[in-house]
């Protein structure tokens, strides 16, 4: 059976316009994800290393830096 180029054409919007309401969903999941990177936002330090001449830069959440200092002292 062949399609004429009208009809393949028609197609080809039938099936866009169809795929449309699923990506007008995905701003917000986008947004959601950056708010919550946004509040997770890392904090980088230059640790020294034991036995290195050479600092190790290691990247927290600001949480995570509480929780690493308490645990060090």
């Amino acid at each position: 059976m062949r399609f004429k180029p009208l009809t393949a054409s028609f197609c080809v919007c039938t099936i866009a316009l169809a795929a449309a309401p699923a990506a007008a969903y995905e701003p917000q999941a986008n947004s959601v994800a950056k708010e919550k990177q946004q509040a997770e936002k890392k904090i980088c330090r230059w640790l020294p290393v034991t036995g290195s001449n050479i600092n190790q830069k290691v990247c927290l959440t600001a949480e995570d830096w509480k929780k690493a200092e308490a645990l060090s002292w």
